[in-house]
């Protein structure tokens, strides 16, 4: 089964469910987001990790488009937020989400129109070098990336928890199953 994940394309629907052992869920509010690890057959909740929240990133950003000053402090707060969280993970390297914040990313990367998308981190790469070049003066509309502090945000922290999570993709579903209490 990792195999074919391994084999479907980059950001293109998934061809299998989650294999079994721990996955770690993607939360994302206002006021917090965490790391849910659970086991990946019965979702059973293993352990809950804190990793900050949107409100901090967006103390950070307070021009529409962001400046790139505000980028670079934003990514500071968020890694210092998020390190702690990123050292207590499982090894196993899964990451899930239904977060709308994530769903309006698929959207922007023109991913859209399933429900399950592989996010891959070289996909949200390439999102956070336009909204680089956005914070450098190009219009935000010419490439086609939302000029709001929101969706700055909600990209600036999913590449963080991408790239120090050794995460290569993010699994996007419409919906999860509920976790349970170990």
């Amino acid at each position: 089964m990792a195999q074919e994940r391994r084999n479907s394309q980059a950001g293109g629907r998934l061809s299998s469910p989650l294999e079994d052992g721990p996955v770690t869920r993607l939360h994302i509010g206002a006021d917090r987001i965490s790391l849910e690890v659970v086991s990946g057959s019965n979702w059973r909740r293993l352990a809950t990790l804190e990793a900050g929240s949107l409100r901090s990133i967006l103390q950070h950003l307070r021009h529409e488009p962001a400046k790139e000053d505000e980028l670079e402090a934003a990514i500071a707060g968020i890694e210092d937020d998020l390190m702690p969280a990123i050292r207590s993970l499982p090894e196993r390297r899964v990451l899930v989400t239904s977060a709308p914040e994530v769903w309006e990313i698929v959207r922007v990367a023109g991913l859209g129109g399933s429900s399950e998308v592989d996010l891959d981190i070289a996909t949200v790469e390439r999102l956070f070098n336009r909204m680089a070049d956005v914070a450098y003066g190009t219009p935000a509309a010419r490439l086609g990336i939302p000029s709001g502090r929101a969706f700055a945000a909600s990209l600036l922290m999913l590449r963080e928890v991408l790239h120090h999570g050794g995460f290569g993709s993010i699994m996007v579903m419409q919906s999860l199953p509920a976790a349970t209490i170990r």
